[in-house]
């Protein structure tokens, strides 16, 4: 069946009483910063601070691959480790493309920290209330039934719009908390360290928090780091006041590196995020949350890219009955083809349970204003 495309409300209506939850790509972050978040702006920043000055063979084969998306090089380089000792006898050229793997995705990482927002207020309020307006539709404390925010970005977009709520006022002499409507129900499972209650960072609640966690970065995130016995969410407000994006920067200038899921496939990324708790925790969410009959999923600013496989087999595998996609622009766009193609495929691939996918409009969400 041919899709076509509903506007944002016309989802909203369609799904009125349902539970939705929302799934994040990077186009979130693209249609509030065109110029930071594209890979094409990603890697010029790498190449400006000087990232790929020892690794020039990198630089050549963005070039060769005719991309700038760093995912696509990273898949071909990690088939290349694979395929490599069956024509060079040498370990030493699959030991120079481990490295190289290696240094690309740190490039990311500190591409990506390099091109993001330095402080919160290069965000304007109005903007933060368009985006917690669109998030109330998935997890407002007024709704009857309150969902879950899935991310696959790095960024601290979601994190910053999450914690952006409005404040009590003072109407003569009542201090008036703002109405239920307007709060997000938000837990990213993350508490305060029972044997270091003053440390500059907040710990995964493993045991506790994570049962009522409804925020997920699926990929990690800038601000999540691995502490070795305990996963650390670096904050602001326990820091003494220090920025985020400093604190970031700083741990990045002493080599140590947030969770982050820069892999190139999505086999690597599984793999990857099954090695970590807090992220398998995430993924298993979304998987529950794919396998509800009683759900629904809004998919936004995702292209449904083969390197994301090991998600949207989650649709596939699962019995949610309504998917809802985001796509901008004309649907019959060069670009557009690729997803929409795919899209009809999580239909088709179903085998019992029924799943109906409607593409709606991503501007009309108005996501940003």
């Amino acid at each position: 069946m041919a899709l076509s495309v509903i506007s944002f409300d016309e989802a909203l209506q369609k799904t009125e009483g349902r539970k939705r939850h929302l799934l994040l790509g990077n186009g979130f972050s693209i249609a509030l910063f065109p110029n930071k978040f594209r890979y094409g702006s990603l890697l010029d920043r790498a190449k400006e601070d000087g990232v790929f000055n020892e690794y020039p063979e990198l630089v050549e084969a963005f070039e060769i691959l005719s991309t700038t998306d760093f995912e696509v090089v990273l898949e071909a380089l990690v088939r290349m480790t694979r395929l490599i000792h069956l024509y060079v006898d040498d370990i030493n050229p699959r030991s120079k493309l481990v490295q190289h793997v290696e240094r690309l995705k740190e490039a990311l990482i500190t591409a990506v920290a390099g091109s993001h927002p330095a402080r919160l207020s290069e965000i304007q309020s109005q903007q933060f209330d368009m985006c917690r307006k669109f998030l109330l539709n998935f997890a407002g404390a007024g709704l009857e039934k309150p969902g879950c925010i899935y991310t696959l970005n790095y960024d601290l977009l979601l994190y910053w719009a999450v914690l952006h709520e409005p404040q009590p006022e003072w109407k003569g002499l009542s201090l008036v908390q703002p109405p239920k409507e307007l709060l997000l129900k938000h837990d990213d499972g993350f508490r305060s360290p029972d044997d270091y209650p003053d440390a500059p960072y907040v710990t995964w609640d493993v045991d506790g928090g994570s049962n009522k966690q409804n925020i997920h970065f699926i990929h990690g995130g800038l601000h999540i780091f691995d502490g070795g016995f305990e996963l650390q969410k670096y904050c602001w407000e326990r820091s003494g006041g220090v920025p985020l994006m400093d604190q970031i920067k700083d741990a990045l200038d002493a080599d140590i590196y947030p969770v982050f899921v820069s892999e190139g496939n999505c086999e690597s990324k599984l793999q990857k995020i099954l090695h970590n708790g807090y992220l398998t925790r995430s993924f298993k969410s979304l998987a529950g949350v794919c396998n509800s009959p009683t759900s629904s999923l809004f998919i936004y600013g995702h292209s449904l890219a083969s390197n994301d496989d090991h998600i949207l087999r989650l649709i596939e595998d699962g019995q949610i009955r309504e998917v809802y996609i985001s796509i901008y622009g004309n649907i019959d766009d060069e670009f557009n083809k690729y997803m929409v193609e795919r899209a009809t495929l999580l239909n088709a691939r179903r085998d019992r349970f029924p799943l109906n996918v409607y593409l709606y409009d991503a501007q009309s969400a108005k996501v940003w204003g």
